[in-house]
């Protein structure tokens, strides 16, 4: 094998320049559309679809009940989670910057403002907030914090946000700094607008509406009958528009009369087959189940279902919840966070804020439980293992005999020579004066492992 040449401190020093910065940037990726400086969608349903809309289809997919129900979902389950804030370090100022933090939180709608950002960044890719600051003091803290529409706001090559106005639409204006909140999801290369689950779901949701279109007009055509008139030969054409308007009032009519010599029928309408659209629809709902949470049982069992399986889709839930929370927890710490430390404690490490994910006591008490029988199993397995071995005289045929068994290799030499020197007190009458049964009656922890030394 060639040994490698270790590396010198000349060479550490030269580090080229290109290495230093990211050569694959905005400005040469060929994968998104770029504008005289400003970056556009990446998102193709966007460009497909949205026309002169925009941003705003996404919203048309929270008017579908299932897919906003299943957007709240997820968005609940993270702010039902409680926050709390970690300091960088046990340094004094550290401790003082995250506690000033931690009571900044307390005051502000904290959870209203998180379920701003990671709602609108989960559907549409990004979300925006504005902080408007006050000095409260010798402090300055957020007075309040203003969700915006994502639709007023385009980026620049650096992923700063610009504001678009009605003097300037086409690049916006220049945003002050540490002013802005800008929340991502779904950020893939040098787009900056992330991609938001509304690009799956707009197709889901636009799928399941025509085939409620399609149902309803198959319950008008089903409905009732289609009706059939038997005209005379010879009768005028405002004779017929008239009878044609009489027969159309017979749909929500008891009874209605028709001229002399018109035969009226009644043609129903026939289908076959088991397909039906109510499956159609269910089948784009357990789509939009798939997209939003991961799984469909803790919102539909179905027919088969069972707690096992529910128990598991949940737990795939909370994985998708537990990834929003630390997108969240990043967004916060490098934005909002750093600016309330810089503002008001110069040069202290920013602390993190958490969404802690709940405990689940129910497992943790199955987990102590099989732990305790697997324990109880393994001493009465170890007390049988050593009974045996008294028949055995010799120490180091002894020894080589509880070993075996692999219960022992927890233990210390030491303690599995005091096991060899044991084995004759678990038999009648005991050998060699080894008899422990003195041991156990001073030791209560032996005795416990052991239970009673039977007496002759």
């Amino acid at each position: 094998m060639t040994q490698l040449e270790p590396v010198t401190d000349e060479a550490r020093k030269n580090l080229p320049a290109d290495a230093k910065v990211l050569i694959a940037n905005a400005t040469n990726d060929i994968t998104i559309p770029f504008y005289s400086g400003l970056l556009q969608h990446a998102d193709d349903t966007l460009i497909q679809r949205g026309g002169g809309k925009g941003l705003k289809i996404y919203d048309e997919i929270v008017r579908d009940t299932h897919a906003y129900a299943m957007l709240e979902k997820r968005k609940k389950h993270l702010i039902a989670r409680e926050w709390e804030v970690k300091e960088a370090s046990e340094l004094p100022l550290d401790i003082q910057a995250a506690e000033f933090v931690r009571e900044v939180f307390n005051v502000l709608p904290f959870d209203r403002i998180t379920e701003e950002l990671v709602g609108g960044a989960t559907l549409k890719g990004f979300a925006v907030s504005e902080v408007i600051w006050q000095r409260k003091g010798n402090r300055i803290v957020p007075a309040e914090i203003v969700a915006h529409d994502q639709r007023r706001f385009c980026f620049d090559v650096d992923w700063r946000p610009r504001l678009l106005t009605w003097t300037n639409m086409t690049h916006g204006v220049e945003l002050p700094d540490r002013k802005f909140i800008v929340h991502r999801f779904g950020v893939i290369g040098n787009n900056p607008y992330g991609l938001g689950l509304g690009t799956r779901l707009f197709w889901a949701v636009l799928f399941k509406r025509e085939g409620i279109a399609f149902w309803l007009h198959f319950l008008d055509k089903f409905a009732g009958p289609t009706i059939i008139a038997e005209t005379p030969y010879g009768m005028l054409s405002d004779e017929q528009a008239k009878l044609l308007n009489m027969l159309a009032s017979i749909r929500t009519s008891a009874a209605a009369t028709v001229p002399v010599g018109t035969e009226v029928k009644f043609l129903e309408a026939a289908r076959s087959g088991s397909v039906s659209y109510q499956d159609w629809l269910a089948y784009w709902d357990k789509q939009i189940s798939i997209c939003v949470n991961g799984e469909t049982l803790t919102t539909d069992i179905g027919n088969v279902g069972s707690k096992a399986a529910s128990q598991t889709h949940a737990d795939m839930l909370d994985l998708l919840v537990d990834s929003d929370a630390d997108l969240s927890s990043d967004t916060l710490r490098e934005q909002l966070i750093t600016w309330l430390v810089e503002y008001n404690f110069p040069g202290a490490a920013v602390p993190s804020v958490w969404r802690v994910r709940p405990s689940n006591e129910q497992k943790k008490a199955e987990t102590r439980k099989a732990k305790a029988e697997a324990a109880t199993a393994e001493n009465s397995a170890l007390v049988e293992i050593i009974t045996t071995a008294g028949q055995i005289d010799d120490d180091d045929d002894a020894r080589e005999y509880i070993t075996s068994f692999g219960l022992t290799e927890a233990l210390s030499d030491k303690a599995i020579d005091r096991l060899v020197e044991a084995r004759f007190a678990f038999m009648e009458g005991g050998k060699r004066q080894r008899d422990l049964r003195q041991q156990t009656e001073n030791n209560p922890a032996f005795a416990a492992l052991f239970g009673p030394v039977k007496k002759n």
